[in-house]
């Protein structure tokens, strides 16, 4: 039997995204991200909801507070979310996969992959 555990998590960043190659206006989002991991039950569990917080925490960390056009070359919500996606992705232990992350700018506008 496989299962996911899911974590809710949000962070403060601001950024200026390209246009039609030219920037907006620098603004700032509370961000609000969803991490949604898939596994077999080992010992009645996937993984200790602690080791992904911790996880997520440490990859969220480098965003926290942050503008993100000195670490993206154009910080759209669905290139931010995608680096979460692998980041995270490379720190899971074995036999658990990512299977959704969900990054919402604000609370009208978001990002959604599956995995």
């Amino acid at each position: 039997m496989r299962s996911r555990i899911i974590e809710r998590f949000k962070f403060e960043a601001a950024h200026a995204v390209l246009i039609n190659g030219k920037p907006e206006e620098i603004h700032g989002h509370t961000f609000r991200l969803e991490v949604a991991v898939e596994g077999p039950l080992k010992n009645g569990y996937v993984m200790d909801f602690l080791e992904l917080r911790r996880i997520v925490n440490e990859i969220i960390g480098k965003l926290d507070h942050r503008n993100l056009n000195t670490l993206f070359e154009n910080p759209t919500t669905e290139n931010v979310a995608l680096w979460i996606a692998e980041e995270v992705e490379k720190k899971l232990p074995d036999g658990v996969r990512l299977r959704r992350v969900a990054l919402w700018e604000g609370e009208e506008n978001g990002v959604e992959f599956e995995f």
